[in-house]
């Protein structure tokens, strides 16, 4: 964690979503009877949420675990176990991930730490950490069975 206490972190924009997202859906002259899947609309708002609550000078201060939990108290989620990225995503040392919902299996969202630890960002899951949202859902299960 030392990386990451040196320099106080800059908040950058939320990766992009997934392909399958498309441009159309943001558009304000798409025709009414044209749906968004359920889920796109608001875990991209829930993470712009959750980006938004997420406290810089917390993460250089108390750490990226205890900074991301509180963001995502603050925003009705719960922080469920961060991970090294290595491997997993480019230019990340840390992965957090969030449950910003439990309704309808959940909704789960990601928070990054850069590699040099001067950057967070919040993501939605991709083919590469698509892996972590599957594991996540599986541990909400045995929490709520508990």
């Amino acid at each position: 964690m030392a990386a990451d206490a040196r320099s106080m972190p800059m908040q950058g924009p939320s990766r992009p979503a997934p392909a399958h997202r498309s441009a159309k859906a943001h558009s304000s002259s798409h025709r009414p009877q044209e749906r968004l899947p359920e889920q796109t609309v608001p875990l991209a708002l829930d993470l712009v949420e959750l980006d938004l609550a997420l406290d810089l000078s917390d993460i250089a201060n108390r750490g990226f675990c205890d900074a991301v939990r509180d963001a995502a108290r603050k925003v009705g989620g719960e922080y469920l176990f961060d991970l090294p990225a290595s491997g997993l995503v480019e230019d990340a040392q840390l992965i957090a991930v969030v449950c910003l919902s439990r309704d309808n299996g959940g909704r789960f969202g990601l928070v990054l730490l850069s590699a040099r630890g001067d950057r967070v960002e919040t993501s939605e899951a991709d083919d590469a950490t698509m892996g972590l949202v599957r594991f996540a859902k599986a541990f909400v299960s045995v929490l709520e069975k508990l």
